[in-house]
């Protein structure tokens, strides 16, 4: 049913438009959906290769997230605290939109990611603070 051999390293990933993703075993477990499919054929003694489907994750947004996450891993601060300044770094070098950040906190929310969560909705709260009038929040966000 999903994927991981005893002495694998990596762990196949399809999102919903059809990209398998090969991750570290360290990524894949940080979230929850996949973490509880590998645990649970742990448990019956199963290991497979098959690929974890991700229906509610798009190629982009699980790229950035393996992206965030590869990346909060060398920090020795706490990720609570630099997360959202990596993810800021990360959103400015991949110039990505303010649709772009609801792709990821949809994808985060489903993945039960919790401080890549708490930093994106961080990031959504300051855009939000930013604008003056609903007007402004509308046409930022394309509502």
């Amino acid at each position: 049913m999903s994927t991981i051999a005893p002495e694998s390293e990596c762990v196949q990933l399809q999102t919903n438009d059809g990209v398998i993703h090969t991750v570290s075993i360290g990524c894949a477990l940080q979230m929850c959906p996949v973490r509880n499919m590998i645990m649970l054929e742990r448990r019956q003694n199963l290991y497979t290769n098959d690929v974890i489907p991700l229906p509610r994750v798009d190629a982009k947004s699980l790229r950035f997230i393996i992206k965030w996450w590869t990346s909060v891993q060398d920090l020795e601060e706490s990720v609570g605290t630099m997360g959202k300044k990596q993810l800021i770094q990360l959103l400015t070098e991949e110039n990505a939109s303010h649709e772009f950040l609801m792709q990821v906190i949809l994808a985060a929310n489903y993945l039960q990611m919790k401080d890549l969560l708490k930093a994106t909705t961080h990031v959504l709260a300051d855009a939000l603070n930013e604008c003056e009038s609903v007007e402004e929040i509308r046409k930022k966000f394309n509502l």
